[in-house]
């Protein structure tokens, strides 16, 4: 039989492990929401530079056709998956450019209202929210987030010093 001591001893340290226990899942929790919180703010700074890329090209050009095609070009260039023209991307990337063209006329017409009150009104009324939905399909097709394809690896370089 333990002597009093020794039960105190036990006890004493099921307190202490218990408090550790609850201090890994506090660490763990808390470590969670501030890698949510990190990716949110990463994604939404990318959804600011895309959006604002494609807005600047809108503004730019006075044809419709010619500015989604820019503006789509911006987008997969600036993520890397093209060089020069769209044709680059191939047929897999349909459901993408389906998705994304309404978002890039919807810019355009932000950017060139109609001078006549009765001219067809864009299909897309919130740019933002239209991108937000792209960037949940997208998501859901291919198991990983949009925004994250901007994240490219890099070796690391040696430093050499002459």
């Amino acid at each position: 039989m333990p002597s009093a001591a020794e039960s105190l001893i036990a006890r004493l340290q099921a307190d202490c492990t218990a408090a550790e226990a609850a201090e890994r899942s506090v660490r763990a929790s808390v470590e969670a929401q501030i890698q949510a919180a990190e990716r949110d703010r990463a994604f939404a700074w990318r959804r600011l530079g895309a959006l604002s890329d494609m807005a600047r090209v809108a503004a730019l050009e006075s044809d419709r056709d010619v500015a989604v095609e820019r503006q789509l070009v911006a987008l997969f260039r600036e993520i890397g998956w093209i060089e020069t023209d769209l044709s680059e991307l191939g047929e897999g990337a349909r459901p993408l450019l389906d998705w994304l063209r309404p978002i890039a006329e919807a810019l355009y017409a932000a950017a060139h209202p109609p001078a006549d009150a009765e001219a067809e009104p864009s299909l897309v009324a919130d740019p933002i929210a239209a991108f937000r939905a792209f960037e949940a399909w997208y998501e859901a097709e291919r198991g990983t987030p949009f925004l994250q394809v901007y994240e490219r690896y890099v070796p690391p370089t040696p430093v050499v010093e002459f």
